[in-house]
């Protein structure tokens, strides 16, 4: 109890022995110019709660985080200390002043006009240094006389304004430490609800974080903070976004902001895979934090910097990843969104789409995206070998010699093992895929099985059910690849993506062949309206071309045709060359050039044009027939 008068500290003593419900760690009078420095002090004793006055009260509340009681003065207190300045004045119906630092420190006087003949003038102070500016406009207000504390009464002194001075009495102090009390029994519940749930806290097997709405975290528990790192004073008040960057923003925004929960998704924590929910905290309907919970998977392993180099010099390493592709067509965003999201698990991935359809591309965004992001990726067309070399190629010969090239199944430990056209695998070896899936691996030669750790992700072009049915596919592995199934629709059916892939491709030839180009707006029209029946594989071929061709930096359309007739020909029955024009006016313009052997005055005339029109539509569709003109 910090007090501004001595015997207000003496009337205080003799209260205190009525309330044992605390322990009061001093009753003292201390000058307004040292109460800050003597909270300090208290709080550095451990100090929980204190009580102080006015001016006094503001100062402490502005300098420590302690819980704090403000004296309050009491109706009764100042209905005397009224009469006392109404008996000075020997006015009836006298116009007094009251004023007061803040609210809270009278109580109701909306009755006292009435129940003590006076016009009461009140006046609330918001800074204790406006109080001189106050009691001149009490004056100019009519005011004969003023109460308040002791710099107000200081103040109208200056004035030789009448004042009174209202002290706090028995009963401000028996009403403070009645209400110390009370804040006291609520703390010490706080007390007991956070022993019991730090306990409780402590001694469950997961980690858990509780964030404010703010996502700063005020609450976490000892496996959390184990698993982090980091001592409990290193991440209270801190934001959960700063102490652990694998959280993803968007999930931790979809839950602050938006109330909704992230069930189950997966975080590399300090090389540690760990399983996360995601539950936001409601408190009547508003948003008041979050609670992040997580349990610790297995250990992340990561090959060593030698054995990087050497993957990434043998081409295992992926290089594309989902940042870089982005996609506008929304039926494949749902693929990519699912597939971002399966790829933190390590269960295997059946991808389905045409050649060309980019599954490749996804195997390794989903590998990049994947906690085994900075292991092996190692690529296996399947239909590119002959079965016994495959066979070699993918779980090796055994041998006892040590210096022996390790199989690509050995290759992708802790990684991620990709097989392309996997339908082409003969049956042994998908048996022993089929293995490697469940965890174990087995050599050729060798019936002695050891653990593994290989992510697979395979491909196929079409439905493996037929080959099921005709015993050529094993109906066991089919169903261990396919637990997770994603279908990759051809490019004509995502025509809002062809243009983001020409720029990728051609951005990739531009700066290996140093040789810039701009396409047109027909040429970019041309490329989208296309179907591609090669997918992104002819893509790439395309631009490669003209990238490789053009002998001017801007590339119209025509010159695209040219490119996409010499990459995509079709033959007729007689061996002879077919060119298809998407374009029906394009057909018309060179079958009438073939059948008027190249006279442009009679297609013009057929057509109904100039010849300088003809030669415009000759340039725009690209035609260029075998024969001259």
């Amino acid at each position: 109890m910090l007090l501004p008068f001595p015997e207000m500290c003496d009337m205080a003593r003799e209260l205190v022995p009525d309330y044992p419900g605390f322990h009061v760690m001093c009753v003292e009078y201390v000058h307004t110019g040292e109460v800050a420095a003597r909270a300090r002090e208290l709080e550095r004793e451990g100090c929980e709660l204190i009580i102080a006055r006015g001016v006094q009260a503001r100062i402490i509340k502005e300098t420590v985080k302690i819980p704090l009681v403000e004296l309050q003065i009491t109706t009764q207190e100042l209905g005397r200390t009224l009469l006392a300045l109404k008996q000075d004045l020997g006015t009836e119906r006298p116009h007094i002043g009251l004023i007061a630092l803040g609210r809270s420190v009278v109580g109701d006087t909306s009755q006292f006009d009435e129940l003590f003949g006076v016009r009461l003038h009140r006046y609330i102070l918001v800074r204790q240094e406006s109080q001189a500016d106050v009691v001149s406009q009490a004056i100019q207000d009519g005011c004969q006389a003023v109460m308040g504390g002791e710099m107000v009464c200081q103040q109208a002194r200056l004035r030789n304004l009448p004042c009174r001075f209202f002290s706090s009495g028995r009963e401000s102090l028996r009403y403070a430490l009645d209400t110390a009390t009370r804040v006291c029994y609520a703390m010490d519940l706080e007390k007991h609800n956070s022993a019991e749930m730090a306990t409780l806290l402590d001694n469950v097997f997961g980690g858990i974080l509780q964030l404010d709405r703010s996502g700063v975290i005020r609450r976490i528990n000892r496996v959390a903070c184990n698993l982090l790192e980091r001592t409990p004073g290193e991440l209270l008040g801190r934001e959960a976004a700063q102490v652990m960057p694998e959280l993803n923003p968007q999930l931790l925004e979809d839950a602050l902001v938006r109330g909704q929960e992230a069930y189950a998704f997966v975080m590399d924590i300090q090389h540690r895979a760990v399983v996360a929910n995601l539950a936001p905290i409601r408190i009547d309907d508003a948003l008041e934090g979050a609670i992040l919970t997580f349990h610790e998977g297995r250990r992340i392993i990561e090959m060593d910097s030698e054995l990087r180099r050497e993957l990434y010099q043998r081409g295992y390493i992926a290089r594309y990843s989902f940042d870089k592709i982005a996609p506008l067509c929304k039926d494949i965003a749902p693929t990519l969104a699912l597939a971002k999201r399966i790829a933190k698990y390590p269960a295997p991935i059946l991808l389905v789409g045409e050649p060309g359809a980019g599954k490749g591309i996804l195997a390794q965004c989903i590998h990049n995206e994947s906690l085994a992001k900075g292991n092996a990726f190692v690529p296996l067309d399947c239909s590119a070998w002959l079965p016994e070399t495959l066979d070699n190629m993918l779980f090796g010969n055994y041998t006892t010699k040590k210096d022996s090239p390790a199989c690509l199944a050995e290759l992708a430990q802790d990684g991620t093992l990709y097989l392309g056209h996997v339908e082409a695998l003969p049956m042994e070896t998908q048996y022993k895929l089929l293995n490697l899936i469940r965890g174990k691996f087995l050599h050729n030669g060798s019936n002695r099985p050891v653990a593994a750790s290989v992510r697979v992700i395979a491909s196929t072009e079409a439905s493996l059910a037929p080959r099921i049915e005709q015993g050529a596919f094993r109906d066991d592995l089919y169903y261990a690849l396919s637990v997770l199934n994603l279908k990759l629709p051809p490019l004509r059916r995502r025509r809002e993506d062809i243009l983001g892939w020409v720029k990728f491709y051609l951005d990739e030839w531009q700066k290996r062949y140093h040789r810039y180009v701009h396409l047109t707006n027909g040429a970019c029209r041309f490329l989208q309206e296309s179907d591609w029946p090669g997918n992104l594989d002819q893509v790439n071929n395309v631009c490669e071309r003209m990238v490789l061709l053009t002998e001017k930096r801007s590339i119209d359309e025509g010159f695209v045709r040219r490119q996409m007739e010499e990459v995509t020909p079709r033959l007729m029955a007689d061996g002879e060359t077919l060119v298809l024009f998407k374009d029906q006016k394009a057909a018309e313009v060179a079958e009438l050039l073939r059948r008027y052997d190249g006279n442009r005055g009679k297609v013009a005339a057929e057509l109904g044009v100039s010849k300088t029109t003809l030669w415009r539509y000759i340039k725009k569709y690209g035609i260029k027939p075998d024969f001259s003109y």
